[in-house]
């Protein structure tokens, strides 16, 4: 077994006070670095996005059933 797995099973932690989350205080700095951003917008992936309207009893609605056929016919263009 792992030092770390078995240290944290025998000796574990006290759990934080209140739940951290928020900004870092002030003249604290971190240790590591931020998460790069990402270079391109998310876009889903068309196929799971189309299983996904499939499903959906509400797709026969003509507003959203117009956004399937959409992107049935151009799978890759930005919504």
């Amino acid at each position: 077994m792992d030092a770390d797995v078995w240290q944290g099973m025998a000796f574990p932690r006290e759990p934080l006070p209140v739940p951290a989350t928020g900004g870092m205080p002030d003249g604290v700095l971190r240790d590591d670095p931020l998460p790069p951003y990402p270079h391109v917008l998310f876009q889903p992936d068309p196929e799971v996005f189309l299983h996904t309207l499939a499903r959906l009893p509400a797709v026969r609605q003509p507003w959203l059933r117009r956004i399937y056929d959409r992107v049935r016919q151009h799978p890759y263009d930005l919504f």
